[in-house]
């Protein structure tokens, strides 16, 4: 069944427009990771082990770590906009898909009829023929997350985001300020009724104990308006009643680990290290480690670059391929001529549009070298286009360069058009003035690397005859 409004619910044989409030809800079993932009690095990677302290956290970050999680978030702010819905069977699609479109997430009365997210639309309606199906709109949940991170900044300045609908506060040094830790929970969930409504936030769960795993377990163990808080002294025994699925982890590794018997992390931490690494790698390491207690993975402050976007509203809405691809390219050039922009090459892009009668529609693209030049960041955005086209008319295009890269080029270094360093030819390198901008170069890589990787010859001894003798390499460092 092919859908032609993302601002429209589908109804099996109708659609109905929507605009207005309501709640939400999550199944018991829906506790797994939040999904979004990030959601798979709240914890670090098995890689990141050597950066560790002894306990396998960061030595760095906030130790005590205060977890808010919105269950359903994206389902429940389409419910806000039409709370009529609330007690209707509905179902959000999922995002990125143009054929055999799947079922993202479902409302309570869709869930009791049978309807599980990751079905086809088609299994999906013929277990419930009155499900409603909703477009996604990522653009405004996308909003809906940056609204929130602004807002709990002020509360603390380490504030982690993971994906949406769940964020994670360093709480460390805040006793002064806000009073116990349960004062500090409440002083948080009150803070979201700046950006979101009540039901939203009343419906948000929190979490607080040491460590980003231990405060999403006490987040998944909460119910609305009461805080779950897990001293350190008993997070170990409060861990041990959890079931196994509760592990960021892959799924097949929870899957052979219930098939094996081992339903909770209590009996997860009853087999030894080297059975479960024999088995599962470094992740069975990892999931003894959060299932013991010993591994508290620390909260970062995320960082949220300020990106540079050029947006182009079409007088008639456009659905022609050729003309949204010339308007791509002007967009890029703009962007690109941002002064915001200079200096620095785009590693990240994003390319979104808002759609006819409401939605949005976005695609991201991870460039494999960072470029500054139009015609590479476009390639790759026409290609992403291909692959997922917008769903309907193009009201307004977006392109929106998210992360960025060193220069694009140094040609300042040698160029023909800077006498500084061709003049010289290398000869006034070792006493002489040396160029602006190989110093700028030289100090970069120190950065990076802790040390300068450039090297430069100097004669010692011209007239000898071993040719070992005549010039030394020497380190290069002005």
């Amino acid at each position: 069944m092919a859908l032609t409004s993302p601002r429209r619910q589908r109804s099996f044989g109708s659609f109905v427009p929507t605009h207005q409030t309501g709640g939400g809800w999550a199944p018991p079993e829906q506790t797994n990771w939040a999904t979004g932009p990030g959601a798979g690095t709240a914890f670090f990677s098995v890689g990141e082990r050597g950066r560790r302290g002894p306990s396998g956290g960061d030595p760095r970050g906030s130790r005590r770590a205060l977890c808010l999680w919105l269950p359903t978030f994206e389902l429940r702010l389409e419910l806000v906009r039409a709370p009529a819905l609330d007690s209707t069977s509905v179902a959000l699609l999922s995002p990125g898909e143009s054929t055999r479109r799947t079922i993202w997430q479902v409302s309570e009365r869709a869930h009791n009829a049978g309807v599980r997210p990751g079905q086809l639309v088609s299994q999906a309606v013929s277990l419930c023929t009155a499900l409603t199906l909703l477009e996604p709109d990522p653009a405004h949940y996308d909003a809906a997350t940056e609204s929130m991170l602004e807002v709990l900044t002020e509360l603390t300045p380490v504030v982690e985001a993971a994906g949406r609908g769940r964020v994670f506060l360093g709480m460390d040094g805040l006793e002064r300020l806000f009073g116990t830790p349960m004062r500090q929970a409440e002083r948080a969930l009150r803070t979201l009724f700046r950006v979101l409504p009540s039901p939203l936030v009343a419906a948000t769960r929190a979490g607080m104990a040491p460590g980003k795993f231990g405060a999403w377990v006490a987040a998944t163990a909460a119910r609305s308006g009461r805080p779950v808080l897990v001293e350190e002294a008993r997070l170990e025994r409060f861990l041990s009643r959890c079931p196994v699925g509760v592990l960021p982890v892959d799924p097949l590794v929870v899957q052979r680990l219930e098939r094996l018997g081992i339903a909770t992390l209590g009996d997860l931490r009853r087999l030894p290290e080297p059975s479960l690494v024999a088995q599962f790698g470094e992740e069975g390491r990892s999931a003894l480690r959060w299932a013991s207690g010993t591994r508290i993975d620390p909260v970062r402050p995320t960082h949220r670059p300020r990106p540079i976007r050029a947006s182009l509203d079409f007088p008639m809405p456009v659905g022609v391929t050729e003309t949204l691809h010339n308007a791509l390219d002007r967009l890029v050039e703009r962007a690109l001529s941002r002064p915001a922009r200079r200096g620095r090459s785009v590693a990240s892009v994003r390319l979104g549009a808002r759609l006819e009668g409401g939605g949005s529609w976005r695609v991201d693209a991870v460039l494999k070298e960072p470029t500054a030049l139009r015609e590479r960041i476009a390639f790759v955005l026409r290609g992403r286009m291909s692959l997922s086209p917008p769903p309907r008319a193009v009201e307004t295009l977006l392109v929106e360069f998210r992360q960025f890269g060193s220069a694009a080029a140094q040609t300042g270094l040698f160029g023909r058009s800077d006498t500084n360093g061709r003049a010289a030819n290398g000869h006034d390198m070792a006493s002489g003035e040396v160029p602006t901008e190989l110093k700028d170069a030289v100090r970069e890589l120190k950065l990076r690397l802790g040390h300068s990787p450039l090297y430069r010859v100097v004669e010692v001894d011209p007239w000898s005859r071993i040719p070992e003798r005549r010039h030394a390499l020497m380190s290069f460092d002005p």
